[in-house]
């Protein structure tokens, strides 16, 4: 068991040893977003509390599949929230995105994304040429992009029938809203692999593992507690990183889900405010 090792102490009543499983104590906790603190921007009932009680006794860090919106927007937004964060609490696919085009060192990438993550992307890199011609561009950039409209479509469509190299930021069908799931990134990988029979090289955010990179270089991926609501990414996640989970399941994940895998969470709660922390804290679960 990951995170767990065994204590013996001998029993002079029955000659025989007991042995007993300690776990690792968590010593900082990931929360997921959408569909788990939150729908539509709306906390989900205690969801507030909860998080700023336990950052009052280990770090507490956010990550998120959804670049519909720039790190700033999701940091004022945890603000007006009330939760709290520190300088480095918010983990997105668009720094792992913009690293691997400094790696590669790519200059005109078409980024196919809402008007305001594309201007904070150029506002980390303004030597980068986000809307490159057919003919100049390099490499192809997919984030969920919720506003384009069919002439935009297109023109990513240009790009990547060209098979120019396509990466995206992330692989998830479809994103929590209010009135239902609506398509997300996979929905448009999906219709790009109908059309032209192209899929992406390469993502970034979940269950990709380099989404916990920075926290793998200081906790052990057994003192890392991952809260998501999703089985194809957050959980996923988990089990490529080896960190412990905890499914709720006020998101896109049901019980009936839950009902058709074999390999299942080892803790499942209705809401976020239902986690005993304070047990994984002490390394008692």
């Amino acid at each position: 068991m990951i995170g767990a090792e065994t204590r013996g102490a001998y029993s002079p009543l029955n000659n025989i040893a007991i042995f007993t499983c300690v776990k690792t104590p968590v010593k900082a906790v990931v929360f997921d977003l959408d569909g788990t603190l939150y729908l539509s921007g709306r906390p989900y009932p205690k969801a507030v509390e909860t998080v700023c009680r336990v950052a009052k006794q280990v770090p507490v860090y956010y990550l998120s599949n959804n670049t519909s919106k720039s790190p700033v927007f999701y940091e004022n937004r945890l603000k007006v929230m009330g939760l709290p964060l520190s300088a480095d609490a918010i983990v997105s696919a668009l720094y792992l995105s913009l690293d691997a085009i400094h790696e590669e060192g790519f200059k005109n990438v078409y980024f196919f994304a809402n008007p305001e993550v594309s201007e904070w992307f150029a506002a980390q890199d303004p030597t980068l040429n986000l809307h490159p011609a057919v003919a100049d561009t390099e490499l192809v950039l997919v984030a969920y992009h919720n506003s384009f409209d069919y002439r935009e479509l297109c023109e990513l469509s240009f790009r990547v029938q060209r098979r120019i190299p396509f990466w995206v930021t992330h692989t998830d069908f479809v994103c929590p809203d209010a009135n239902g799931p609506v398509p997300d990134i996979g929905s448009f990988m999906a219709l790009l692999k109908t059309a032209y029979g192209v899929e992406p090289e390469r993502s970034f955010g979940k269950p990709n593992p380099a989404m916990l990179s920075g926290l793998l270089k200081k906790y052990r991926p057994e003192e890392i507690l991952f809260v998501g609501d999703r089985l194809y990414t957050d959980f996923e996640l988990a089990r490529r990183s080896g960190c412990r989970f905890v499914l709720p399941l006020c998101g896109e994940t049901k019980q009936q889900d839950l009902d058709k895998l074999v390999d299942k969470p080892e803790f499942v709660v209705d809401m976020v405010s239902d986690i005993d922390f304070e047990s994984f804290f002490k390394g008692e679960i």
